[in-house]
């Protein structure tokens, strides 16, 4: 219970940044979710010091903690999509593996060409060989 009341004020600093993205992507009528404006606001703030990261610290750990709390209405949801469980969805999910898969390989491909032209592996080597 304790960790509860010294992380709730941590929390409503953080639905407090959430709240604040929502508006701005209404005001501004962006296609960005609000949720993701707040979360780059909170970054900065941490990165300008206007928000310390131990007055947050608590209250994230929290929430990441009981995360599966806020995935039991998804888990829920898919009750109302049968097909999800057959063969479209295992097509579905060959998809979003391959996709994924396609993704880190290309991500990691790149990033090695772009270690290697930027020639800090030769520095490495160099500095590993004293």
């Amino acid at each position: 219970m304790k960790k509860w009341l010294t992380a709730l004020p941590q929390i409503l600093i953080l639905f407090v940044f959430a709240w604040l993205g929502k508006v701005a992507a209404a005001f501004f009528q962006l296609h960005i979710p609000g949720s993701l404006i707040g979360l780059g606001l909170l970054f900065a703030a941490l990165q300008s010091g206007l928000v310390r990261l131990k007055w947050v610290e608590a209250g994230a750990a929290l929430l990441l903690s009981e995360m599966i709390l806020f995935f039991i209405p998804s888990i829920a949801g898919i009750v109302q999509y049968p097909w999800m469980l057959g063969v479209k969805g295992l097509l579905v999910l060959a998809v979003v593996v391959s996709g994924t898969a396609l993704v880190m390989i290309s991500t990691g491909v790149l990033a090695q060409r772009l270690f290697r032209w930027s020639g800090v592996s030769e520095q490495r080597d160099s500095v590993e060989n004293l």
